[in-house]
């Protein structure tokens, strides 16, 4: 007894030894799952694209340091070491006399404090500044423009699994077509060439399954790029349980708001200024400019004839330029040119934005009716396979008549599935084009 209860706990520890390993298994095998925020989150983290656009931000706030810098402080220091081949000599009576030294060392530095008299630093660190705010509007651009394109891919790899499971079904409609035709030609009832029909009709649905899985691996693989994952990272996505419905808001309500949310519309606004700010930049090139400087010379090889070994000289520079040749003229000219292009650039900027929003809008209203729609069909499509199937099972009807009707009932389901992914992707690009896509991301990365 004493054995058999040893053979039973051996087994029992190796049943549990098979049970974890089967269990570990499935855990590395099986993807974990994706959802949409963890998608986009990972995209903001890991998108080479958007950490150029970081990258891009950062050094437009170090521009405007160095453009305040401009106006600080600054002290240099400049060595001279000098060796001449010979040294001039003067006679006193008779005795000569060396003038200078066969080697000279000299150490200089200079304080400088440039004196903003006309405004010209002050107005290249506002233009700095503006330009480090046009920065960031496009880095909220990118932002945007990044999450809307995880969104689309997200829902890509969506569809393309709904398609996989369609052509499955589909694929199984025709198997059980066949085993029902191969019986009932062993009954008399049906003819070879139904055989031949239904035998190629699985070929077909085969064939459309293989390409249905190839296009989801296919979407996989873009949706890791974005990701910035290696592109055989395996995916498994997370569905919404309802689609978000539609808000009750005028179209023009959408514009307006879109106008004053949306960071392109900000951005050439800011172009704008900064295009009055460089005109004033321009014109003040014909202004006086003043520094102060504190010299220290240091002498570290004194003579008889130069026996000083430090001298401080303070010194007081005012320049006004008298003629330039028009160089400043010209340049304000251009400045004024590029307030023109602003102005220009900034209605047509709105006008696209309003464009996009109609579209989105447009489009988000179109899927919703095509949803409806689709949903009916599909119900339709249902209810005459099902007759169908039941009148070729009974040998009533021709084998067409279930043909037409598996294909219409796949077809019904991939309108539906177009519909409802259409919806979705609808509904996002016209968050994007409203401005409030990125809102639950502002600040976070």
């Amino acid at each position: 007894m004493i054995r058999t209860a040893l053979l039973t706990t051996r087994y029992l520890l190796l049943v549990l030894l098979m049970c974890l390993s089967v269990n570990l298994f499935a855990q590395v095998d099986s993807p974990q799952l994706l959802t949409l925020d963890e998608a986009i989150r990972l995209a903001l983290q890991g998108n080479r694209s958007f950490q150029i656009a970081q990258r891009t931000l950062e050094k437009a706030r170090k521009r405007v340091a160095e453009a305040r810098g401009a106006g600080n402080l600054q002290l240099q220091s400049n060595t001279t070491y000098t060796h001449y081949d010979r040294v001039a000599t003067a006679r006193f009576g008779p005795q000569e006399v060396r003038l200078g030294s066969l080697e000279s060392r000299i150490v200089v530095l200079t304080l400088t404090q440039p004196i903003d008299i006309s405004g010209v630093i002050r107005s290249a660190t506002q233009s700095a500044t503006l330009g480090y705010e046009l920065s960031a509007l496009e880095y909220e651009r990118a932002r945007n423009e990044l999450i809307l394109q995880v969104t689309s891919a997200y829902l890509n790899v969506a569809r393309a699994d709904a398609f996989v499971r369609v052509a499955e079904e589909a694929l199984k409609n025709a198997q059980e077509r066949l085993r029902i035709t191969r019986t009932q030609l062993d009954t008399g009832v049906a003819s070879r060439f139904d055989l031949l029909r239904a035998e190629t009709q699985v070929a077909q649905s085969e064939q459309a399954l293989l390409n249905a899985r190839n296009q989801a691996e296919i979407a996989r693989a873009a949706l890791n790029n974005l990701l910035g994952r290696d592109l055989n990272t395996p995916v498994q996505i997370a569905m919404p349980e309802a689609l978000p419905l539609m808000q009750s808001v005028e179209l023009g309500i959408l514009i307006q708001q879109a106008q004053q949310q949306r960071p392109e519309v900000r951005a050439a606004e800011r172009n704008l200024e900064l295009a009055k700010v460089n005109i004033r930049v321009a014109q003040r090139g014909a202004l006086p400019t003043l520094a102060l400087n504190g010299q220290w010379n240091f002498n570290l090889t004194p003579t008889v004839f130069n026996p000083r070994r430090q001298i401080f000289t303070a010194t007081a520079i005012l320049s006004f330029p008298v003629f330039d040749g028009g160089i400043t003229r010209a340049r304000v000219a251009q400045a004024r040119e590029d307030l023109d292009i602003a102005e220009i650039n900034l209605q047509q900027v709105k006008d696209g934005v309003a464009l996009e929003v109609r579209t989105a809008y447009l489009n988000l209203r179109d899927a919703q009716q095509r949803l409806e729609v689709a949903r009916k069909g599909l119900e339709q499509a249902t209810e005459a396979l099902r007759l169908a199937r039941i009148r070729y099972e009974a040998g009533v009807s021709p084998q067409l008549e279930i043909s037409d009707a598996e294909l219409a009932y796949t077809q019904a389901q991939t309108n539906l599935v177009n519909a409802q992914f259409d919806y979705l992707t609808a509904y996002a690009a016209l968050q994007k084009a409203v401005g409030t896509i990125g809102e639950r991301y502002a600040g976070v990365f």
